[in-house]
């Protein structure tokens, strides 16, 4: 895929002390088959190696105190046509930001659900992957994550008042 005529991505990470994971998640950014990426890491003012890590891969910002208003910010001050959101501790598949762009381009959808599946080998990594294997394709539980910029900070972004969880169905 030429890079000429393509839109912009800004892909923002939201981060607390998250130096165990946000590498990965970085990298796993970096990576996309799709060439025209703006990556964006907003941080809450982490105190261990988190800003660190990030500056090697991104724009590093610092604003908090909670992940809308670390997201909203990254996607005010980003350039692209279209905003995902992802959190520190996600890896994306290679091809997870090409397939978005193209479900956007083809359709007049103004947002694109992203599927999470977990991985792990306890336990409760265990649990949690079949909790997540039940909400694939389920509009009611799984929310957007993937925007037309324009129509994200157009309603507002985030709900700034919502902490600790439940703001990607709010929106």
């Amino acid at each position: 895929m030429a890079d000429e005529g393509l839109p912009l991505v800004t892909v923002v990470v939201p981060t607390f002390n998250n130096e165990l994971t946000v590498e990965a998640c970085l990298r796993s950014i970096v990576q996309q088959s799709y060439p025209k990426i703006e990556l964006i890491v907003v941080d809450n003012y982490s105190n261990d190696r988190t800003r660190e890590i990030a500056g090697r891969y991104g724009t590093v910002l610092l604003k908090g105190p909670e992940r809308s208003s670390q997201r909203n910010y990254g996607a005010a001050v980003g350039h692209g046509r279209y905003v995902m959101f992802t959190d520190s501790d996600t890896e994306l598949t290679r091809n997870v930001i090409k397939a978005c762009v193209k479900a956007m381009e083809v359709s007049d959808a103004k947002a694109v659900i992203v599927s999470q599946i977990s991985k792990g080998e306890t336990f409760w990594a265990k649990c949690k992957v079949l909790e997540r294997r039940c909400y694939v394709g389920d509009d009611l539980i799984e929310a957007a994550q993937f925007f037309n910029r324009r129509t994200f900070l157009a309603e507002g972004g985030f709900d700034e008042a919502i902490a600790g969880g439940g703001e990607d169905w709010d929106l």
